[in-house]
């Protein structure tokens, strides 16, 4: 039991226990940064494949571009 309490004593004051705590610590926050890559992955694999489409580049060229299509009825209005 004297020898369990020294083991104990010596490895919190040599500072061996607190870095263990630290690298424990610090391995949950690596955990979770490798989580949220692994879903920024499939995220970005999603947008990529979306890009991809033909409907979907047309779709963002009209919305973001206001560009119309070849069959589309465009309406001009001066400023009259």
């Amino acid at each position: 039991m004297l020898c369990l309490a020294v083991f104990t004593v010596s490895i919190v004051l040599n500072g061996n226990g607190f870095r263990l705590w630290g690298l424990h610590r610090d391995m949950d926050r690596i955990n979770a940064e490798i989580k949220e890559t692994h879903e920024n992955i499939a995220s970005l694999s999603n947008q990529l494949k979306q890009a991809k489409d033909p409907a979907f580049i047309e779709r963002q060229a009209r919305d973001k571009l206001d560009l119309a299509g070849e069959h589309d009825l465009v309406f001009v209005f001066s400023d009259q």
